[in-house]
């Protein structure tokens, strides 16, 4: 944009000599027009508890653009090449400089539920949702849009998009901006697809061949739901394939014992969930909870899911320097199918290697987990 100016100033300037002041073209006194704004959602927040308190964030890292048209005579279209981001507090500024004109017909910003190719939620068309902000017209200065908010029967695929942001800004992956070290060109990531529609009762649950995660209606109200999900996903990347594992028979094994396997992948991404929202629970989306602290009438030893999820967040939290960061870069070169394999045989191949001592042991031991 700026260059493309830049050089039409400098045309504009070479004729001035030959060309009467009072016959300069619009275009050359043309300014950027900038629409300007930020994009949040309200939610009902199950993390908050069974009342479900209605709450409101920031979309962060959505993918925005600007549309709109020079002349009433013309199609609206995009207006920039590429899109842009919205930030932090959900904060967007797009530009354009009119061509022909010294003002824009009409102007709009458009908001997709994706970031980059990395993530998006769709309906169970494949379609991403978007938003559209309020046009104005006859728009020859900057202006601002205020806050914009999807309407309620679409907000929850807003919440479901935020919330992963969650698990890529803390993906650990120095090597590109895709999900894991395994893949180097940001044009190429692997994306995470999340279908919800608000009438869905299709989900929860990850679907490994289209890296497609299913949630029902209610769903992404719970934070812990979406990012135990997104966190098959994400061990999915990072083994670069999903391990193999035995179908857990109980949609509450939590605190029963099932299979290594499945106690494994079960575990780790509920440790995901409670890791990135900093607490030590699952809850579930109508708000009732569960602690993973070992409590009386739980199973006992590895083969227990929440036995794995408490060791998994006391290891990150307490053993390895109060984060995950050497356990993710470790899962890159290894791809454990159990927990055991995880602690005994894999841990103390990290350079350095992870603490597999009295440490570490006491902790497990503190889940019922005794090597």
């Amino acid at each position: 944009m700026s260059r493309r100016f830049a050089a039409f100033g400098a045309a504009v300037l070479a004729g001035m000599a030959a060309v009467p002041l009072s016959a300069t073209s619009a275009a050359a006194v043309a300014a950027p027009v900038c629409l300007s704004g930020n994009l949040l959602y309200d939610y009902q927040s199950a993390d908050a508890g069974t009342s479900k308190p209605t709450m409101t964030k920031p979309v962060r890292s959505a993918n925005v653009e600007l549309w709109g048209n020079e002349k009433p005579t013309d199609s609206p279209h995009q207006l920039t090449a590429d899109f842009q981001y919205t930030a932090g507090d959900g904060g967007f500024r797009l530009c354009y400089t009119p061509t022909t004109t010294t003002s824009m017909s009409s102007m709009w910003v458009r908001f997709n539920a994706e970031s980059t190719k990395l993530w998006r939620v769709n309906d169970t068309r494949g379609a991403t949702y978007t938003l559209d902000s309020q046009t104005l017209h006859n728009v020859s200065s900057s202006a601002s849009l205020g806050a914009i908010k999807p309407s309620s029967d679409t907000a929850r695929a807003w919440h479901a998009f935020d919330t992963v942001n969650l698990l890529w800004w803390n993906r650990n992956n120095p090597a590109s901006i895709c999900w894991s070290s395994h893949e180097t060109d940001g044009n190429h990531c692997t994306e995470l697809n999340i279908q919800w529609t608000d009438t869905s009762t299709d989900g929860p649950y990850y679907d490994i061949g289209s890296h497609t995660i299913h949630l029902s209606a209610a769903d992404p109200d719970s934070e812990h739901t979406v990012l135990h999900e997104s966190g098959h996903f994400f061990m999915n990347r990072l083994f670069n394939g999903f391990p193999s594992y035995t179908i857990c028979s109980s949609q509450y094994i939590y605190n029963r014992a099932g299979s290594g396997t499945c106690a494994w992948v079960e575990g780790f991404a509920d440790a995901v969930a409670a890791y990135l929202l900093g607490d030590y629970r699952y809850v579930w989306p109508n708000g009732t909870e569960m602690s993973f602290a070992h409590s009386p009438g739980w199973g006992t030893g590895d083969q227990v899911e929440g036995n794995v999820t408490g060791s998994l967040l006391d290891l990150w939290r307490n053993v390895d320097g109060g984060n995950w960061n050497r356990t993710i870069t470790l899962l890159t070169s290894t791809a454990p199918s159990t927990f055991s394999e995880y602690f005994n045989t894999d841990r103390p191949k990290a350079a350095p290697s992870l603490s597999t001592g009295s440490d570490a042991l006491s902790y497990l031991r503190s889940h019922s987990i005794q090597y």
